[in-house]
């Protein structure tokens, strides 16, 4: 029996597979497809998150600026209002030549504690809906308040605001860094759907392990909130979604996950 392969039929070019060497796979083929099919960053770098969120925010810009009305706006609004309504705020305090005088507004504290229930669920929403732009998915005001659970975003602001006001009692330094290492704690609640303990520890682990990365990421956000509190205030309604778009970016990019193109 001949060893000579058969020769190639009509209309197939050598190096097709027929007798030759196999053609190459196309582009993804036998690896893992991400979200929709879309490619996801080699690497994370915090520059070039903000330049995502930036880029992002400029494509659609109109349901963030809604957004990030609503979640900065609201809940002060309803402090503000119950200010006015206790007459001052909840907690005030003054010195005289007797000693310090301390007076606990009850009517003022309870609009305080709702107008930060209302934040914390405002604050979970607008990752729903940073998350919605990152993934590809379709992006609705409405739609953000929907898709995660509010009770362990409750739990969770608890738990941590516990931990950060007894971090900064013991010299401060303690509570910011009980702040950085829960940075992802409500997108891992939002984005993964993990409880609130569990989505703690997420966070904490995922920025153990990308401690570099994630304190320059920091960093420039906090630049860029002073930069939009500087410009008139009115700048925190383009600085706010950056930065929450860039740590979606994070959020996805730092544990090899796929993000939609800008």
């Amino acid at each position: 029996m001949s060893d000579v392969p058969p020769p190639l039929p009509p209309n197939v070019p050598s190096g097709s597979g027929w007798g030759g060497q196999a053609p190459p796979p196309p582009p993804g083929w036998g690896q893992e497809p991400g979200a929709g099919g879309m490619p996801g960053p080699s690497r994370f770098e915090a520059p070039e998150a903000i330049g995502y969120g930036w880029k992002a925010f400029r494509a659609d810009p109109a349901p963030l600026v809604v957004a990030a009305l609503i979640v900065l706006l609201v809940p002060a609004a309803v402090q503000l209002f119950g200010n006015l309504v206790a007459g001052g705020n909840f907690f005030e305090f003054e010195a005289d030549g007797n000693g310090v005088d301390f007076d606990l507004n009850p009517l003022a504290l309870i609009f305080n504690i709702l107008g930060s229930f209302i934040g914390m669920l405002l604050a979970a929403a607008m990752v729903r809906l940073v998350l919605d732009v990152v993934d590809g998915n379709e992006v609705s005001v409405g739609a953000m308040f929907s898709r995660f659970d509010m009770v362990q975003v409750v739990i969770a602001a608890v738990v941590l605001s516990i931990a950060i006001t007894v971090g900064i009692l013991l010299c401060f330094l303690p509570g910011l860094l009980v702040l950085f290492f829960t940075f992802f704690t409500n997108y891992f609640i939002v984005g993964k759907g993990q409880d609130a303990i569990t989505a703690i520890k997420s966070s904490v682990s995922l920025v153990s392990d990308n401690f570099g990365a994630v304190l320059l990421l920091a960093v420039l956000a906090f630049l860029c909130m002073i930069g939009g509190i500087i410009a008139c205030c009115i700048g925190i309604l383009v600085a706010y979604p950056v930065v929450t778009l860039a740590t979606a970016y994070g959020f996805r990019t730092l544990q090899g996950e796929p993000v939609k193109p800008v």
